[in-house]
């Protein structure tokens, strides 16, 4: 069993806001370092290099200056709370000084926007599981999600309304043109009666159909059948496990649709991910930064 896939999906969520955090903070964090622009900016460069984990000389500065601007409180406390965060989960290991630190984080995570509170709760949580930092009362749910459902949903269902009715035809076929017809028909009704949700009654039409589209990316309807479960899983839970099983054969494949379908469907994804502890829990595989294998931030749907 691994659970490297949720612990460096939390990295990597970390990692989204540094770009941003440092075009504001540099200056601060050079002087907190002792280093000029120049050297700092190396320094993340290389500290970027080696995953956001701090392995070398070079970098040692720099942890210097995050950590007693996290600290004192100062400038660039956000920046600093992410970077060092990302250090902890990957190396397990934490400065003592640096305990009310993380108690002061949970304090704040309201006051950030979304996605950086989203990853900094989720990071802080996964920290406390890991047993690398203590917290006695660790980030809440509600802290750890970035949105809600009816936030997602409204785009979701923009995207299952807009099939054509050739794909929904293509779709109804998806069992080798078994029964064509009434997964047809039950297929119209989910749409335009339930918003996408299907009931006891859809347990075959359409759902059969609808799994099997969602699971073949080149086919006609993909994504609006990919919407049709999401949409189910966020209002259920995933207890059939349709979007942990795709995760990771389909996930590149999510990622190059179309900016309009492939954000609400992320965020949909990132949602099952937030509010399900074995969504990819168990997942075999390896997951290192910058190789796809982890949910992309959508900062706006």
């Amino acid at each position: 069993m691994s659970d490297s896939f949720r612990v460096m999906q939390a990295v990597s969520d970390l990692v989204h806001h540094v770009k941003p955090l440092l075009a504001q903070h540099l200056a601060a964090v050079a002087e907190a370092s002792g280093m000029t622009l120049r050297e700092a900016g190396e320094a993340f460069a290389r500290l970027r290099d080696d995953g956001f984990r701090f392995q070398r000389d070079e970098t040692l500065p720099l942890l210097d200056g995050l950590e007693a601007i996290a600290i004192s409180q100062a400038e660039g406390f956000d920046l600093a709370v992410v970077v060092l965060l990302a250090d902890v989960l990957q190396r397990r290991q934490v400065s003592r000084l640096l305990a009310e630190v993380w108690d002061e984080a949970c304090k704040r995570l309201w006051g950030w926007p979304a996605t950086l509170r989203a990853a900094a709760a989720n990071g802080l949580r996964r920290a406390v599981e890991l047993g690398a930092i203590p917290l006695a009362t660790p980030p809440a749910d509600a802290d750890c999600q970035t949105r809600q459902t009816n936030e997602i949903a409204e785009h979701l269902l923009q995207i299952v309304r807009s099939m054509r009715r050739d794909e929904l035809e293509a779709v109804a076929q998806a069992e080798h043109g078994r029964d064509a017809a009434p997964h047809l028909a039950a297929l119209r009704e989910v749409i335009a009666l339930h918003d996408g949700i299907m009931g006891p009654d859809h347990y075959w039409f359409p759902s059969e159909v609808v799994e099997l589209t969602a699971h073949v990316a080149s086919a006609p309807g993909f994504a609006g059948c990919t919407a049709i479960l999401l949409l189910n899983a966020m209002r259920e839970g995933d207890r059939r496990g349709w979007i942990n099983f795709r995760w990771e054969p389909l996930g590149a494949a999510y990622c190059v649709l179309q900016p309009s379908r492939r954000d609400p469907i992320l965020a949909g994804i990132r949602y099952i991910y937030e509010t399900d502890p074995e969504f990819c829990a168990l997942s075999p595989r390896k997951a290192r930064l910058g190789e796809g294998t982890t949910i992309p931030v959508v900062d706006d749907l």
